[in-house]
């Protein structure tokens, strides 16, 4: 997950990443990615994927 994460950020040029509201707050900043729609996207998508992963590896224990 975390090398899948790496090769997202790295391949994909800065400037693409960026959208209207840049600049308007800190970029670093929490308020900046709870207020920012673009980046509650990506957190809500990155934690269903996280918990269908662990759903699906918690099956696989139990199956065996």
């Amino acid at each position: 997950m975390k090398t899948l994460a790496a090769l997202a950020t790295t391949l994909v040029p800065a400037v693409a990443l960026a959208h209207p509201g840049h600049g308007t707050t800190e970029p670093q900043s929490w308020v900046h990615y709870l207020t920012e729609p673009v980046h509650i996207g990506c957190v809500a998508a990155i934690a269903l994927v996280a918990v269908l992963l662990e759903r699906a590896r918690s099956r696989r224990r139990a199956d065996s």
